[in-house]
């Protein structure tokens, strides 16, 4: 069996990693907006008032500790405490605030130095300014203080020699205390006494594999055979799983913020907010197509390949289906998309009720590369094409509200109460 292979932290570039990470933070970011402080305050947001069911997305400091109330739980799990203040997530707020902070990073480091992880998470690259700022640790120190000042946001940080290490040890030490740094030769002591779930990257099905295999902590996987965990992962996973247990990432310190990669498709997904019967999925399915067509006409492409994707309601076991189509030609037009995810839709036995849709275009070309189909009458694609500019025109000036299909103003509908919302949540 093939030997395990040896690490030798010499040859690995230190480059000065910083991983901040704000805690709680749209609970913090709605307590400083209340005058509150984030960390003795009792506040929980959530996803929406006016259902008992909906997610608690982040809970303050003191609501997690004292009363359990974490990420995930339920509305109605909150108790009827006079202290605890329950409020609606404010995406838009959140963001502009990220953004702002994004800004004050870049004047500590180039641009180019900031890996937006999240919109509560970022890498900060300090190599070369230990001349203005001394250490990472030193710099994490002062640009902490500095939001602090700034915004009265508390954050925590962990800084290692890459983007991995920086980050578990945030994750392991540095949200408890604050700072935590972490060296390559800091990992037996720091790292692999933590459990396997603690770890960024390993969820729970992941998790399950690795106890099987007797690998309950870090250390167990850094010491596991390579060739097994390359048999059992595969190799991409295994070598990943193995190098990250003994804190090896190859990550770039450093990106090009004007890069844009070009992209390979365009899709559009929604949880319903209700069970759908089957006869009731054609409404999504076009707003989703609309949604899809917009971004699509955006960037002069269209598609050949069309994919629908339906998920199955809690009540009916889950599960659900994945279909896709290729058509004769390429096309951006709302109601050719439509009609081929319909088509997929009613090429599989239905009966169980719908809560998941999700729509999506690929095998892409350039817009001006499309080709007449003999047979077929030129100015109807015309006007379905004329028809979606308008759309894209009045959406642009006036909102994404600013015009919809009658349908979606029916029980049917979803579109109207989506563009009230930023990333799933009301602005």
């Amino acid at each position: 069996m093939e030997a395990n292979t040896v690490i030798d932290y010499s040859k690995l570039p230190d480059f000065q990693f910083i991983c901040l990470d704000f805690k709680s933070y749209y609970s913090s970011v709605e307590c400083v907006y209340r005058g509150l402080d984030p960390l003795q305050a009792y506040l929980a947001v959530v996803d929406n008032l006016n259902r008992p069911g909906s997610v608690v997305l982040t809970a303050s400091p003191l609501l997690k500790k004292e009363y359990g109330i974490k990420t995930g739980s339920r509305l109605y799990e909150i108790p009827a405490d006079p202290r605890i203040i329950v409020v609606p997530a404010r995406r838009e707020r959140y963001l502009k605030i990220s953004v702002a902070v994004t800004k004050l990073l870049n004047r500590f480091v180039p641009i180019e130095a900031i890996h937006t992880y999240s919109i509560d998470e970022a890498h900060i690259c300090a190599l070369g300014t230990s001349a203005l700022y001394g250490s990472p640790r030193q710099l994490a120190e002062l640009i902490r203080q500095t939001i602090h000042h700034e915004f009265s946001l508390p954050t925590a940080a962990g800084v290692g020699p890459n983007k991995l290490l920086s980050k578990l040890i945030l994750d392991v030490q540095g949200k408890k205390i604050g700072v935590a740094e972490c060296t390559y030769q800091d990992i037996p002591a720091k790292l692999w006494p933590v459990k396997i779930e603690e770890i960024w990257g390993i969820g729970q099905k992941l998790k399950q594999r690795l106890n099987r295999l007797g690998i309950f902590i870090l250390k167990d996987l850094a010491h596991f055979s390579l060739p097994v965990l390359r048999k059992r992962f595969g190799k991409i996973i295994g070598d990943q799983l193995y190098m990250h247990s003994w804190g090896v990432d190859g990550s770039s310190p450093f990106i090009d913020p004007l890069s844009i990669p070009k992209a390979k498709g365009y899709s559009a997904g929604i949880t319903l907010l209700r069970d759908f019967e089957p006869s009731e999925v054609s409404v999504p399915i076009y707003e989703l197509a609309d949604e899809v067509t917009q971004r699509m006409r955006k960037g002069g492409m269209v598609a050949r390949t069309i994919s629908l994707g339906i998920g199955y309601s809690r009540t009916e076991g889950q599960g659900g289906f994945s279909k896709s189509i290729t058509l004769s030609e390429a096309t951006n037009i709302s109601k050719t998309i439509h009609d081929a995810c319909m088509q997929l839709f009613w090429s599989v036995p239905q009966g169980p009720a719908i809560r998941n849709v999700h729509v999506s275009a690929s095998n892409l070309i350039p817009e001006d590369q499309i080709q007449l189909v003999l047979g077929e009458d030129p100015r109807e694609a015309e006007k379905q094409q004329q028809l979606g500019r308008v759309m894209d025109f009045c959406r642009e000036k006036y909102g994404a509200a600013g015009l919809f299909r009658a349908s979606s103003l029916t029980s049917r509908g979803n579109a109207v109460d989506r563009q009230l919302k930023i990333g799933g949540n009301y602005q």
